[in-house]
């Protein structure tokens, strides 16, 4: 099999952001489809466009301020304060703010940046099939990440 040597520019910081929202937002809409879990992909949805234009560090704070929205609406929605979709609308928003920073952490890793959360190993393969990887002696085809320094 020959090697891909096809030249491509790489991704700039944003286009990748980008890159990683429409791919959640398409996985979400398969994923939620069903009409009673309407609440769950327009907090999913929601989640992901919160996310637009953000740098690192604001994507922090969003995430941060989503997880103890999601506290807060756990805890309502066990004292009967709130209903269960409206817990599943901000829990998915959370999740989906989450799926960002997980896979943005991949991509600074391998910039030598500081990452924002801890990224799991589906973090980096999702940053991989984002800006592309290649091995430097196989000719393969690798994109990565210009000026990530947010």
């Amino acid at each position: 099999m020959k090697a891909n040597k096809q030249k491509r520019k790489p991704m700039d910081y944003n286009s990748a952001l980008n890159e990683i929202i429409e791919q959640g937002i398409e996985a979400a809409k398969s994923d939620y489809s069903k009409s009673e879990e309407k609440h769950r992909l327009n907090g999913s949805i929601a989640g992901f466009e919160a996310c637009r234009g953000l740098n690192p560090q604001q994507l922090k704070e969003l995430h941060d301020n989503s997880r103890i929205k999601t506290w807060d609406s756990f805890n309502s929605a066990n004292e009967g304060l709130i209903k269960s979709e409206d817990y599943w609308y901000v829990r998915c928003y959370e999740a989906e703010v989450e799926w960002v920073c997980n896979v943005i952490s991949a991509i600074l890793i391998n910039q030598g940046l500081k990452p924002i959360i801890i990224p799991t190993a589906r973090g980096f393969m999702q940053a991989a099939l984002v800006v592309g990887v290649k091995g430097e002696e196989d000719g393969r085809y690798r994109r990565g990440v210009e000026d990530c320094s947010c």
